[in-house]
């Protein structure tokens, strides 16, 4: 037998089941970037959020508004991502009065509104911004977190003490399919009360 058929020989055919395996195990892990590395969660909630151009309110998008603290800085800002393309719709620091001031929207105890340096579309615009709620108690809910969120950089600013500052409990930050019409206030269990 000659070299080369020799080698021909000593090929090694892999056998399918194991060849399945390794080329499902040769996949390298890719990380994905979310953009919150290095903060905490410390509040939710579901809203629709809108922008206001060209004289009128423009849906930007339905998901979960939270307030992520930065463990290095201690800041705290405001990011949402649309429920379904997972795109940002609100990136900003909660910055102290007159920015960042919530208002509560006209004609409606389930609505703030408020102006801010937003970061969403990858360059600082000054926006104004509202969220919507599913009902009043949320809204309250959350502008009590704000307020907590623009007392607690607002005290970082002004250099208190890590120890003399307030911080909120880290939440489990999960992301949940939801199922309910944040337009009409019921839930998919409702049977249309």
């Amino acid at each position: 037998m000659s070299d080369k058929e020799e080698a021909k020989h000593d090929v090694d055919y892999a056998d399918p089941e194991e060849d399945s395996k390794t080329k499902a195990s040769g996949l390298s892990d890719v990380k994905v970037i979310s953009g919150t590395e290095g903060e905490v969660c410390i509040f939710k909630a579901r809203v629709k959020l809108f922008r206001f151009r060209d004289n009128q309110w423009k849906e930007r998008g339905v998901g979960n508004a939270k307030f992520m603290r930065n463990n290095e800085t201690n800041k705290i800002r405001f990011v949402m991502r649309q429920e379904k393309t997972h795109k940002p719709v609100g990136n900003f620091p909660i910055t102290e009065a007159p920015s960042c001031e919530l208002k509560p929207m006209a004609n409606s105890d389930k609505a703030f509104m408020w102006v801010c340096t937003d970061f969403s579309d990858g360059e600082a615009v000054l926006d104004k911004l509202a969220a919507r709620f599913q009902t009043a108690d949320a809204a309250n809910e959350f502008k009590t977190a704000w307020d907590a969120a623009q007392k607690f950089n607002q005290d970082a600013k002004e250099g208190k003490p890590k120890e003399e500052l307030v911080f909120a409990e880290a939440i489990v930050d999960l992301d949940e399919a939801h199922e309910d019409d944040i337009d009409t206030n019921k839930t998919a269990d409702a049977d249309g009360e």
